[in-house]
């Protein structure tokens, strides 16, 4: 009789061991998912994130009087073409800097402008993903005006100024200008980098944590 009573207090204590590792175990589950809902939480935080540093902010395009609205999508910027030229309509020609023998094709066509000091404003969407070849030709005397090569920045805000210039020679200047910067479109590429680091040190943490 004294004997068997060593012998049931061993098995009461391996019982109770054994309900102390299945607690850890599921303390250890419970700490998994919490982690999981964390790292879910991060993810969905990040593509918020990179969304709204992507969109273009506000509306695009200033007060045209009635012409249309327009709306940029991505790899697109703004540009605004002032036209000062009194008696001067200008046909706009575009095509990529790296299009060799190609053929500059028509953008869009600017009225003259109106009154001194008030010229007339066209808006076009154009390409980001390569640098662009802007000609401007007079479109009644089809004859050059100015020619540029430029890098628009992805959902920039840009005007092209052409007017006479004021040193009394009779002489046309283009001059562009930047109205609002463009966004960095490297940024979604650094912020997937960023959640992936984070992703791999909690991980690692994690598995070195429920050993």
């Amino acid at each position: 009789m004294t004997g068997e009573r060593p012998f049931a207090a061993e098995q009461r204590g391996s019982r109770e061991r054994g309900g102390g590792g299945g607690a850890g175990a599921a303390g250890g589950m419970s700490g998994a998912a919490g982690a999981g809902r964390a790292l879910a939480a991060l993810l969905l935080a990040a593509s918020v994130l990179s969304a709204a540093l992507l969109a273009p902010g506000g509306s695009p395009t200033p007060d045209l009087g009635n012409k249309r609205r327009l709306e940029l999508k991505m790899d697109q910027a703004l540009l605004l073409i002032h036209n000062e030229l009194p008696g001067t309509n200008l046909t706009v020609y575009w095509n990529f800097d790296r299009c060799y023998h190609c053929l500059l094709q028509v953008l869009v066509d600017v009225s003259q402008s109106r009154k001194p000091g008030e010229p007339s404003i066209e808006a076009v969407a154009v390409s980001t993903q390569h640098g662009s070849i802007l000609q401007l030709n007079d479109t009644a005397e089809e004859k050059q005006v100015c020619r540029l090569e430029y890098k628009f920045g992805e959902f920039g805000n840009y005007s092209l100024l052409v007017k006479h210039t004021h040193d009394g020679v009779n002489e046309i200047a283009c001059d562009l200008v930047v109205n609002e910067k463009p966004v960095d479109s490297n940024l979604p590429v650094s912020i997937a980098f960023l959640v992936g680091l984070v992703l791999i040190i909690v991980v690692s943490f994690l598995r070195f944590s429920l050993r």
